[in-house]
């Protein structure tokens, strides 16, 4: 699975229960990103989208465990590690900022034995900088 996720330069995604931030054209940049594939995430995060939904995208407590290979996750309040092993690709939206925090992403990326394979800025709506890294695992290079 293809996981999406936002987090702040200490690599903080939640705090007190709520998102850190938001922002409207990295949604639209996600969905662009899954090019009609199913998107799955569960109701707190469907909360940031637009109603109807695209009919792409898949709302599911548990979608971490039903989703197969290729197909993306867009995931906000979740632990990803117990899913290391799932996981084909990470794309992480970075702030550019820091927020208050108590979790945070639990892969640690380059430690972990992910590449980076691309990295690229773009202007939001709510923030002038948000950098998109894509890290794949290396057990799919090789």
């Amino acid at each position: 699975m293809i996981i999406f996720v936002a987090v702040d330069d200490n690599n903080g995604m939640m705090f007190h229960n709520r998102r850190q931030s938001q922002d409207v054209l990295l949604r639209e940049r996600l969905l662009e990103k899954c090019q009609g594939n199913k998107l799955w995430m569960n109701a707190y995060t469907s909360k940031q989208f637009e109603t109807p939904l695209p009919e792409h995208v898949i709302i599911e407590e548990n979608f971490l465990e039903r989703a197969e290979k290729g197909e993306f996750c867009f995931v906000e309040n979740l632990s990803l590690a117990p899913y290391w092993e799932k996981i084909e690709r990470l794309i992480v939206f970075r702030w550019n900022r820091v927020y208050p925090a108590d979790m945070w992403l639990d892969i640690t990326l380059a430690e972990d034995g992910w590449k980076l394979l691309t990295t690229t800025e773009f202007v939001g709506n709510s923030h002038e900088k948000i950098t998109e890294e894509e890290w794949v695992s290396v057990y799919e290079i090789g």
